[in-house]
């Protein structure tokens, strides 16, 4: 999943991430629960996964490594089946 700020900056405890075709449910619950500053709320808007075809940055690429932690399959599931996954912070990891 693709964050586009990091939510430890901001001071989130929570994110919620809604798909591409919930757009209408982000508008109406992001100011709900984003005023009391501890939840983020995300529209996510890929349609890909990024160099799939090979073609990225080759060795001069310094990262070692994927950061990104695997999407938990309970956080894939709801999101394919309810449109949107609530993510809590646990320390430094995201769990569902």
């Amino acid at each position: 999943m693709v964050v586009p700020m990091n939510p430890t900056s901001v001071g989130a405890d929570t994110v919620i991430i809604l798909s591409r075709d919930q757009a209408s449910l982000y508008d109406f619950i992001k100011p709900r629960q984003e005023a009391g500053g501890r939840t983020l709320v995300i529209l996510d808007r890929r349609e890909l996964e990024r160099r799939q075809d090979g073609h990225g940055p080759t060795v001069l690429d310094r990262r070692q490594s994927d950061r990104r932690a695997p999407t938990p399959e309970a956080a894939l599931a709801l999101m394919s089946v309810l449109g949107f996954m609530i993510l809590h912070r646990d320390g430094d990891r995201w769990v569902p």
